[in-house]
């Protein structure tokens, strides 16, 4: 008998194939437009300049790809055309993560790191649906750029009653657009787009959530994919649905991140205990424990596990983050090395585009289950192990779920090999997701940059940087298997 995951995955692809797939390949009618996606009326794309080099656009695009002539929603998209469209390559579509970053906005302020592509691609990003200005997800009285986390004592039923209120929140403002904001429909918009733009293939680059976008779109439409970036990735089985026998666990439980958060946590403390004048002293572990575990007791917990959550996304902070560790370290007695279950562990805040999205691709577990992942959890990683568990708790029992999303599998042949970039001590998308996801893809090659942080964003490489144009000027280019940190 088929596990209840296998199932899905078998209604899934079934899907594909009714939503995800090609072109119609019958000649239009004279005078209709020409059909793209499942069916979906090929869109035109009127640019206009927005700035600088930029143009925008408003891309319309099916709300339901099973009902492609009916009601649409618009898309907000820019690009930086190549500059050089003699030598053109093709189009580099870029996403940010999140879920629920808006794209346009980030390549406007971020393009600057695809200067070396400049000449030779149209540089595109488009706020996926349900984000930016692309129909962003209304939560009504939880609107705003971040929804509280729930409230009240973890494992209890006051906390799962305020953990369900941003979804009930969310449908009853949104309608049914919440029940069609999944990546693989993201995904059918960017394939939409491409037939609009008259491109036979698209190349990816995805930084964090975006790794599962990029993913997605290429095991969707891998004839169409020329070649795919994954900038700090997501163990793509582990997002989805989990691996066999983990399915009851929550997401980031599944996916290793509280190994990969104490390990860059550790390593941190370390390098600055080998330092000339780290502020913890030769004991930085040790004295970082007994804070931890002083907090745990009181009130200020969920606030420090945060400070040091946003340290470790890149190492610029981490400075800060020891003098403010030592500040409170007078106070905190020895620990022996213990930290207790803190009475209200940090469960993070979201956007609401994070969570209609996440909610809807991911399948999440059961208020029990997680229950019992906070103490599994807590017990085998005690500084940030509840917080793991608790990641999702809103997208448990989220009242809107995706019909067409997709949970892989995610072998597809590809055209090149993906480039998988990733820290070696990423507290976010660790380094065990990579190289999970390079062994899920149907090929992939990763390279490791020795450096605390979150993406090539957070840590940059000049030497990734290097490797990662390279790649996509020629996909047939051997990357190398390490960078150092550093422009």
């Amino acid at each position: 008998m088929r596990s209840p995951a296998a199932v899905v995955v078998l209604v899934v692809a079934a899907l594909v194939g009714a939503c995800g797939g090609a072109p119609s390949r019958g000649a239009p009618a004279p005078g209709t437009p020409p059909m793209g996606t499942n069916g979906a009326p090929v869109p035109t794309v009127d640019w206009r300049g927005c700035g600088g080099a930029f143009q925008c656009a408003d891309v319309t695009v099916p709300l339901d790809y099973r009902q492609p002539a009916g009601g649409t929603i618009s898309l907000a998209a820019v690009r930086l055309p190549a500059t050089d469209p003699a030598a053109r390559v093709g189009t580099l579509v870029v996403n940010y993560g999140g879920p629920g970053t808006p794209a346009v906005s980030s390549l406007r302020r971020l393009s600057k790191r695809f200067d070396g592509l400049r000449a030779r691609f149209d540089i595109l990003a488009v706020d996926p649906r349900g984000t930016g200005a692309s129909a962003p997800v209304d939560c009504g009285p939880f609107g705003g750029d971040r929804v509280p986390a729930p409230v009240g004592p973890a494992r209890t039923p006051e906390f799962w009653a305020s953990a369900a209120e941003p979804g009930r929140a969310c449908l009853a403002a949104t309608g049914e657009r919440l029940r069609h904001l999944s990546t693989a429909n993201a995904s059918r918009d960017v394939d939409l787009l491409r037939q609009a733009l008259g491109e036979e293939q698209l190349s990816l680059y995805g930084y964090s959530y975006g790794t599962y976008s990029a993913a997605t779109y290429a095991n969707l439409f891998p004839s169409h994919t020329r070649a795919m970036v994954l900038d700090g990735s997501l163990d793509l089985v582990a997002n989805a649905a989990g691996a066999p026998g983990t399915e009851r666990r929550p997401v980031d439980v599944r996916a290793g991140v509280s190994e990969a958060w104490e390990e860059a946590f550790g390593v941190a403390l370390d390098r600055c205990a080998a330092g000339p004048a780290c502020p913890l002293g030769p004991d930085a572990r040790a004295r970082a424990t007994d804070v931890v575990a002083a907090s745990a007791a009181g009130t200020t917990h969920a606030e420090l596990i945060a400070r040091i959550d946003r340290a470790l996304q890149t190492e610029g902070r981490l400075p800060g983050l020891m003098r403010s560790l030592a500040a409170l370290a007078p106070g905190a007695p020895p620990s022996g090395g213990r930290i207790p279950l803190a009475t209200v562990p940090w469960a993070p805040e979201h956007s609401p585009s994070y969570l209609a999205i996440q909610c809807t691709d991911a399948v999440t577990p059961s208020a029990a289950d997680m229950d019992a992942a906070v103490v599994a959890e807590q017990a085998a990683h005690p500084i940030v192990g509840a917080s793991t568990a608790l990641n999702h708790a809103m997208c448990v029992d989220w009242p809107a779920v995706d019909p067409d999303r997709y949970l892989g599998p995610w072998n597809a042949p590809l055209a090149a090999p993906a480039l998988m970039v990733n820290s070696r001590y990423d507290p976010t998308t660790p380094l065990i997701d990579a190289r999970a996801t390079a062994s899920q893809l149907s090929a992939a090659h990763v390279l490791v940059v020795d450096a605390i942080g979150h993406t090539t964003l957070d840590a940059p490489s000049r030497c990734a940087a290097d490797a990662y144009t390279a790649y996509l000027l020629d996909p047939g280019v051997a990357p190398p298997d390490q960078c150092p940190a550093g422009l």
